[in-house]
């Protein structure tokens, strides 16, 4: 009796741990930053000269396999990932597989273990990436589902001739402070939870492939390469349960709009969102804030 009760113990331990692990979302943020996923793949030990070779397509295929789970677990925006959009969407399939296929690949000679090993890399924007994969999907019709995978893929928005273009060449959001998770199409709301802008929004193939919201983890460079009058700092925050959303204070939104009106007018042009976060910053995806006590919530409304 009390074996099966120490072994309960341990297995609530176990199970607690785990659960707690994969609340963590482990995230590549190189993949945002260099635009681009770099996986390796391993070989076995040549035995002979003849069978080097194969041991080149045994590592291939392992670091194509590591590329394609990592690529299904990419956020394309706020609570959706690459894989949940990969079930009903048979284009977007061929495409993801017409990349890996074609995507660079280094080997290398042997290491002292005497394994031979792959590098593969995978750009996320360009004609041939990750980005262009969800455009050219995001064309083909799909019976289920008659609205775009992204959403705001569908909806009709149409740039003012008449608005003024923007003096900036830039936006700088700083979320060092927030939980912010990056993703390949994050969204832009106003305080009102108004949809502002998401690059779906933008019709222009050339868009996809050249994406116009940028990464950093730090400030200098985000800022680096345009004067400060071409630069446009912005206030914003966030919702705690969607990490992946950027929310427009109204003291800014103006400029915003103003600055997003430009891009859909002219997508070719030189503008950037650049978003500045922070990288070793600890995500709880399967937690949230404690809730006050009731006493302390009716005292500060008695307040």
């Amino acid at each position: 009796m009390k074996f099966s009760i120490k072994l309960f113990v341990l297995f609530l331990c176990f199970f607690y741990n785990q659960s707690y692990v994969f609340a963590q979302k482990s995230i590549d943020h190189n993949i945002f930053f260099e635009q681009k996923l770099e996986v390796f793949g391993l070989g076995g030990i040549p035995w002979d000269e003849g069978s080097y070779e194969n041991e080149r397509g045994r590592a291939w295929m392992d670091a194509m396999h590591h590329a394609y789970e990592q690529i299904l677990s990419i956020t394309v925006m706020d609570g959706k990932e690459v894989k949940h959009i990969l079930h009903t969407n048979n284009a977007l399939k061929e495409r993801l597989g017409m990349i890996l296929m074609s995507a660079s690949k280094t080997f290398y000679q042997k290491d002292v273990s005497g394994l031979v090993r792959c590098k593969l890399e995978i750009p996320i924007s360009g004609k041939l990436s990750l980005r262009s994969a969800f455009y050219l999907a995001a064309l083909r019709p799909q019976p289920m589902q008659p609205t775009g995978f992204l959403a705001s893929w569908s909806a009709k928005v149409e740039a003012d001739e008449n608005e003024q273009p923007s003096p900036y060449k830039r936006i700088v959001i700083d979320a060092r402070k927030f939980d912010f998770i990056p993703a390949l199409f994050p969204r832009f709301f106003d305080e009102r939870g108004a949809l502002l802008f998401q690059e779906a929004m933008i019709p222009q193939a050339e868009r996809f492939s050249r994406p116009v919201v940028l990464f950093s983890s730090d400030m200098i460079k985000a800022r680096a390469g345009l004067e400060s009058k071409e630069i446009f700092t912005l206030s914003a925050t966030m919702h705690e349960l969607h990490k992946s959303d950027i929310i427009v204070k109204s003291e800014d939104l103006k400029e915003f709009k103003q600055f997003c009106n430009d891009i859909l007018h002219s997508p070719l042009k030189q503008r950037e969102i650049m978003i500045v976060y922070n990288p070793n910053k600890t995500i709880n995806m399967g937690s949230m804030k404690k809730q006050e006590n009731k006493e302390n919530t009716n005292i500060k409304k008695a307040n």
